[in-house]
């Protein structure tokens, strides 16, 4: 893994080499003129600029369900396909609630996805599904493999809450691996209230 600084501020995390950091769009027309600007920064992805809008759509989609604060994405050839892996990056406040409380109420009904454990950023919780949309006026879209990590701020009433997401089921070991690596890169501010980063890079 190429360590990285992924994000300023209170917090900051570590991505491998080939993920790029992404303005949120604030709505799906957005997409097609972020996608552009990602091209640009990254000659790499040139030729994935439609790849690159359907993952900034569904980013957009998300952002305002999540109240994400950063961004990061990624490509993989599949069978010469190119499928995305996101990572969402969101602050809750916890309230009355436990860490373990927040996890099963993100789960659902699916409890058994749900597992704790400590990494060096704290307390974390880590709900791992398989997501089947349903279907929409544009047809149906592809299962999704997510993993979201809930890392508790000691003594701040916060969690950082990392959302990883992909459609590239062929490749979960390979990413779930990947996941993993960069939620246990998670660093965090041990002074101060936790604030969303400043600016991405």
């Amino acid at each position: 893994m190429t360590r990285r600084r992924a994000a300023t501020g209170e917090f900051a995390f570590a991505t491998p080499a080939g993920w790029f950091a992404i303005d949120l769009p604030v709505s799906p027309a957005d997409a097609g003129r972020l996608a552009g600007q990602v091209a640009v920064a990254h000659p790499e992805l040139a030729g994935q600029r439609e790849a690159l809008a359907e993952m900034l759509t569904t980013l957009a989609e998300a952002t305002e369900v999540v109240g994400a604060v950063g961004a990061r994405g990624a490509l993989f050839d599949v069978s010469g396909v190119a499928l995305p892996a996101t990572l969402l990056v969101s602050l809750q406040p916890m309230g009355p609630y436990s860490l373990a409380e927040m996890g099963r109420e993100l789960a659902g009904a699916d409890h058994e996805a749900t597992r704790a454990f400590d990494l060096p950023a704290g307390r974390t919780v880590r709900i791992e599904r398989l997501v089947e949309p349903s279907a929409t006026g544009e047809g149906r879209r592809p299962v999704s493999f997510t993993v979201s990590y809930l890392t508790e701020v000691p003594g701040r009433d916060q969690a950082v809450v990392l959302t990883f997401g992909t459609p590239a089921i062929a490749l979960v070991d390979q990413l779930r691996t990947v996941f993993h690596q960069i939620a246990c890169s998670l660093l965090v501010n041990p002074a101060g209230q936790v604030q969303p980063p400043a600016e991405a890079h």
